[in-house]
């Protein structure tokens, strides 16, 4: 079988699932942008250069309608490369819409039509404006985007034309089960809808996690530390955890916060730290990528946090045994935790509800435990490097029957 797919780049964990896909019998071919894609958020991590195990084409890219990114060689490479699947996620699958030659390019071929998509900040079909009412939408920088008439036009332009799209595509991959409910108000048929979940390289992770057993700790021990991993943007809200953290310390003056990442708020965040007057609580690590180093960052934590959007990084610190308290993420939170079984949900943007949480947690080291174990299982035995690409392989063959 073989797949082409379309990235705006190939972030590490995409990298360990393609590499897991070959390795299953997939002949896997990827078309990203020539240089760096604005598509991408800043400071995201993409791998360089040529992967073994899958071949890499990069061609130039530029804006279409709406302001959205394409990649105008497309057709040219499905003439190419004659996949048996054909992958896009948001933008690339718009150009089904804007480009007649991608659509006789695919037929030509009897290429399957296939959108992968998480969904996030996806409103359903005809309901954009109550949506936004309730779910409103910023940007990394945490500026408003959803407000004023303009935008409201151009949410239904873009959904006239996600509806064009799903109504003709062959298949849909979600990363979460809202995807599930959601995808089909835009016309595709729910038994053509997968969802693969998404993971990080859970395999890697789970080796490091044996070798440090027999390594000495990175840090001094301490059994309540508080980790969070992500780049130090706005919608992270870091802000919101340091925030709640310096309330948790007027309990727990021995506890401590580990900051792994970087980005560009990280000298506001020190800054906000030093004037809480609790810098010395606080560790900034600075970007890792290492899993051995983030595995061992996870297993000298208790408790790992999320304030604000993310996804990926829970997926890790479950994959420690960590509990996770986290709010509204990108929807994939909702299939990693359960609320009082691993970890809790606080409310949103409210840092008096997620220190009452983290000071629950930091209470009853017993509940840790258990919380962190029923973390672990949901990794070991749903959501992995090995069950989600056999989501995937599923999905392939029962798109292509």
């Amino acid at each position: 079988m073989k797949v082409l797919f379309v990235f705006s780049g190939i972030p590490l964990y995409m990298d360990a699932l393609l590499q897991k896909l070959a390795r299953k019998g997939v002949e896997v071919i990827t078309v990203i942008p020539t240089g760096k894609s604005s598509s991408l958020g800043e400071g995201v991590q993409v791998i360089e250069g040529q992967q073994a195990r899958y071949k890499i084409i990069e061609s130039d890219e530029k804006k279409t309608a709406f302001g959205k990114n394409g990649i105008p060689a497309l057709p040219r490479i499905v003439e190419a490369v004659k996949p048996d699947i054909f992958v896009a996620g948001w933008p690339y699958f718009i150009q089904f819409f804007w480009y007649p030659s991608l659509r006789k390019a695919l037929r030509k071929n009897n290429v399957r039509f296939v959108i992968r998509e998480i969904p996030f900040q996806v409103p359903p079909y005809g309901k954009a404006v109550a949506y936004f009412r309730k779910n409103a939408m910023y940007n990394e920088e945490m500026k408003l985007l959803s407000k004023g008439f303009l935008f409201h036009l151009k949410q239904w332009g873009i959904m006239q034309i996600r509806r064009y799209c799903y109504k003709r595509a062959d298949g849909a991959l979600a990363y979460s089960s809202l995807g599930k409910t959601l995808m089909p108000t835009y016309g595709i048929r729910e038994e053509r809808v997968f969802v693969t979940y998404n993971t990080g390289d859970s395999e890697a992770l789970l080796c490091e996690k044996q070798r440090l057993l027999q390594e000495p700790p990175i840090l001094p021990a301490n059994c309540r530390r508080i980790i969070h991993v992500g780049r130090l943007v706005k919608w992270k809200r870091v802000d919101l955890l340091i925030e709640a953290f310096s309330k948790v310390l007027t309990e727990f003056p021995d506890a401590e916060l580990l900051i792994v990442g970087d980005g560009p708020e990280r000298e506001a965040l020190v800054k906000q730290t030093k004037e809480l007057n609790i810098d010395p609580k606080v560790l900034f690590t600075g970007s890792i990528y290492d899993p051995k180093t983030i595995g061992a960052y996870m297993s000298a934590s208790s408790i790992y946090v999320l304030a604000g959007m993310g996804g990926l990084s829970i997926n890790d610190a479950m994959t420690y045994s960590l509990p996770v308290i986290c709010s509204v993420c990108d929807g994939t939170e909702r299939d990693l935790v359960f609320h009082n079984v691993n970890g809790f949900f606080f409310q949103e943007n409210n840092a008096a509800d997620l220190s009452d949480k983290i000071s629950l947690l930091l209470r009853d080291p017993l509940l840790r435990e258990k919380m962190g174990n029923a973390s672990f299982r949901v990794i070991k035995e749903k959501i992995n490097l090995e069950s989600v690409s056999d989501r995937y392989l599923d999905a392939f063959t029962k798109i292509t029957t």
